[in-house]
């Protein structure tokens, strides 16, 4: 694993080493539980805001990804293109056999795999949000 500073000295630029987490914000905290915790195996590792978050980590950080109830009921009118979340990415192994029984997995949850590529596809989670999961390319 590359380790950066913060600050790369030579370039006085801001250097991002990694992802910190996703929020989300969602529908059903129960729909959203069963999804990251039971279907895609994150570990739930707390709430917050009185039960209002839930918490998820794929097991190095405290949470890579955070859900939270949304505070309207249905989302609003949006102009086309507006910015906002295209997907989440997650590492689900180191070969195109390990993709396919992700895939396999998926689909045994009552998941549609859809945009697939050589060494990835995505589902979509309760909330219609999309989920990549992926194998590094072979080098």
């Amino acid at each position: 694993m590359l380790h950066y500073s913060a600050m790369d000295a030579s370039s006085q630029r801001l250097t991002i080493r990694e992802l910190g987490h996703v929020s989300l914000f969602v529908r059903d905290l129960e729909a959203t539980r069963r999804f990251y915790r039971d279907t895609l195996g994150l570990v739930e590792t707390g709430t917050g805001k009185g039960g209002r978050i839930l918490f998820f980590s794929a097991g190095v950080h405290h949470h890579d990804v955070s859900c939270e109830l949304a505070r309207a009921e249905e989302p609003g009118p949006q102009p086309k293109g507006v910015p906002g979340l295209y997907h989440i990415a997650f590492d689900v192994g180191a070969s195109l056999e390990d993709l396919g029984a992700a895939r396999r997995w998926a689909e045994a949850h009552g998941l549609a795999p859809f945009g697939e590529t050589p060494t990835s596809f995505s589902v979509r989670d309760p909330d219609g949000h999309e989920v990549e999961l992926y194998v590094a390319a072979p080098r």
